[in-house]
């Protein structure tokens, strides 16, 4: 009879300590989870991207999955405006898929606004990605 006994002491033992492991374990995803939502920086508000392509088909697809990816780290809200005519409907369609994925729309402009440099240094909800200079 002692035998059973121990036999059911060993049992309750080893799931008494399973409990404490899960609690611990449980424990250790909270104390993570909230360190990661501290180490997050503050929502920033809102962001106007204007985004001069200029034939880049090869790299934008990189470019426009950074930006969201920053943007949307950092808590903004942003809207896409695209500086392109139509000789640069790849470039375009690419652009569109990102952003659809999103959830986003994307608006876009056929000319370059005159005043764009004196807004971008002015405006800081005023973001100019211009990708003319890169070109090589």
């Amino acid at each position: 009879m002692s035998m059973t006994f121990r036999g059911g002491a060993v049992a309750m033992v080893a799931h008494l300590t399973m409990i404490l492991l899960i609690y611990f374990l449980a424990a250790m995803a909270v104390h993570a989870m909230h360190q990661r939502h501290l180490s997050r920086p503050e929502p920033e508000g809102f962001e106007q991207i204007l985004l001069i392509p200029s034939n880049q088909a090869g790299r934008i697809e990189g470019i426009v999955r950074e930006l969201c990816r920053e943007l949307l780290y950092r808590g903004k809200s942003f809207r896409l405006t695209v500086v392109a005519d139509r000789t640069e409907a790849e470039t375009i369609t690419i652009i569109e898929k990102l952003m659809q994925r999103q959830g986003m729309e994307t608006s876009y402009l056929p000319a370059v606004p005159a005043d764009i440099e004196r807004v971008a240094q002015t405006d800081h909800t005023f973001r100019l990605i211009d990708l003319r200079e890169s070109e090589q």
